[in-house]
């Protein structure tokens, strides 16, 4: 594939010869946008977290008797549903990052360089 070359005054300065299995590759989408999201998932942090009801700091001791006060069964006071008790199913610390084999990201890295030649 040739492609003709420009001087920064806009005078022709010749032409280049590109490789077509570089440049001349078709387009992709599917695998760009897998490209895409795979970079962008490694570049979340992941450090978000709350307290879990085993973290917070409240004794283990039940509250009040099962039977006889009339009011609901309760266990401890860090079960979620109480004001400062931990959360039920909160955010943990984690990796966001998922796994992209090497020829996928080959393959979106040539489908770009084509796209750029194209326009």
């Amino acid at each position: 594939m040739k492609l003709a070359v420009k001087t920064i005054e806009g005078a022709s300065a010749g032409e280049i010869d590109l490789a077509d299995a570089v440049f001349g590759v078709p387009v992709r989408a599917d695998i760009l946008h897998r490209c895409v999201v795979w970079q962008l998932s490694r570049r979340q942090q992941g450090t978000h977290k709350t307290k879990g009801r085993s973290e917070i700091k409240a004794t283990a001791k039940k509250m009040y008797a099962q039977k006889g006060t009339g009011q609901a069964r309760h266990g401890n006071k860090a079960a979620p549903q109480f004001r400062g008790g931990g959360k039920a199913f909160g955010p943990v610390v984690r990796s966001h990052a998922s796994n992209l084999p090497k020829k996928v990201r080959q393959l979106a890295r040539v489908s770009v360089l084509s796209i750029l030649n194209v326009v």
